[in-house]
C-alpha cells in the first residue's frame, strides 16, 4: 500500500483529505510569543484575526526531523510505502526535513518537491493520491507528478509590502518608497522559474491590468482543469475578482479558499492568489 503525506501549506479541502486518506503534517506559527500548529490548534481565521493585532510579524517553522520520522515509522509499521510530496524547498526547510527524515526512517518513503505552495501543491498531491488508489506504483506516479508540475501557474497579488518587510523579504527602503507610490506587486510561480516578481506598478489599477492579462492567459488554455483564488481575508477587491472569473469561466470548477497561515505571514492582509491547472 501506498500512502500520502503532505504539509499544512497544501490547500485541500476536508472532503478532498478524507476520500484520499491523506496524511498532513502541520507547520508551527508564532505569534506574540504563543506557537501554534498550523491548522491544527489555530484555525486560518483565528490566526488572520491575531495577525491584524499582533505586536510583532508572526514566524513560521518548519516540522522537525523527528516529527516527520515518527510519523514515517507510523505509517510504514504495516509494511506500505510513503509518498511526501511538500512545499517549495526554495521556500521553506520543511522539504529538506522531510528528506532528512526519509534516510533515518526503516520505512520505504519517497520525497518529492512540488517547487509550489498552496492549491498547485494540493493538484500534485490529489494526482498522486487518486493514482495510488487505483495501484500505480511510485516511479509511475512520479512520472506523472513531473508533467502536473510543469502544467501549474501561481500568481500572488500583494496588496501592502509591510509584511514583506518584517520579514525581512524585501528591505526597508523599498518598503517606504512602497508606501509612498502605493506600490502593488504580481508575483508569478511557476516550476522552472520558481517564484519571482511578475509585475510591479501604482495602485490596485496596476493590480488588475495584470489580471486582465491573466485572464487571457487563462483563456487561451485548451485543456484546463481547476482554477483557484486563495486570499487572505476576502476582501471587496478579492470577491469582484472571482465573481469575473465565475463570469467568464462559467463551466470550470473554481474552489475558494482561505490562505494557509505560512502565506499569510509572507503575503499580508488583501493579499490574493490565482492559479490553474492545464491538466
Amino acid at each position: 500500500m501506498l500512502k500520502i503525506v503532505t504539509d499544512s501549506t497544501v490547500q485541500l479541502s476536508q472532503e478532498e483529505i478524507d476520500r484520499y486518506g491523506i496524511t498532513i503534517v502541520p507547520l508551527s506559527v508564532m505569534i506574540d510569543g504563543t506557537v501554534y500548529s498550523d491548522n491544527v490548534t489555530i484555525t486560518k481565521e483565528e490566526f488572520l484575526e491575531k495577525m491584524g493585532t499582533s505586536t510583532a510579524l508572526p514566524t513560521t517553522s518548519q516540522p522537525s526531523i523527528g516529527s516527520y520520522l515518527e510519523l514515517y515509522d507510523q505509517l510504514g509499521a504495516d509494511g506500505s510505502q510513503v509518498l511526501s510530496i511538500h512545499v517549495s524547498g526554495d521556500l521553506s526547510g520543511t522539504y529538506s526535513a522531510a528528506v532528512q527524515a526519509s534516510q533515518l526512517t526503516k520505512t520505504d518513503v519517497t520525497v518529492w518537491d512540488s517547487k509550489f505552495v498552496d492549491r498547485p501543491l494540493a493538484f500534485q498531491v490529489i494526482t498522486a493520491a487518486e493514482m495510488a488508489q487505483e495501484g500505480a506504483d511510485v516511479d509511475s506516479i512520479l512520472q506523472q507528478l513531473e508533467v502536473v508540475r510543469n502544467e501549474c501557474v501561481f500568481y500572488v497579488g500583494i496588496v501592502t509590502l509591510e509584511n514583506l518587510v518584517k520579514g525581512g523579504r524585501v528591505s526597508n527602503t523599498l518598503g517606504k518608497i512602497s508606501a509612498f507610490f502605493n506600490l502593488k506587486l504580481m508575483l508569478k510561480m511557476t516550476a522552472a522559474e520558481g517564484l519571482a516578481v511578475d509585475t510591479k506598478g501604482r495602485g490596485m489599477k496596476s493590480l488588475t491590468k495584470q489580471i486582465d492579462r491573466i485572464m487571457d492567459d487563462i483563456d487561451s488554455v485548451s485543456s484546463l482543469r481547476e482554477i483557484s483564488v486563495t486570499h487572505v481575508g476576502l476582501t471587496e477587491y478579492t470577491q469582484q475578482l472571482i465573481d469575473r472569473l465565475k463570469q467568464q469561466f462559467p463551466q470550470m470548477p473554481i474552489t475558494i479558499n482561505q490562505a494557509s497561515p505560512v502565506l499569510m505571514t509572507h503575503a499580508g492582509k488583501g493579499a490574493f492568489a490565482i492559479s490553474y491547472f492545464k491538466g
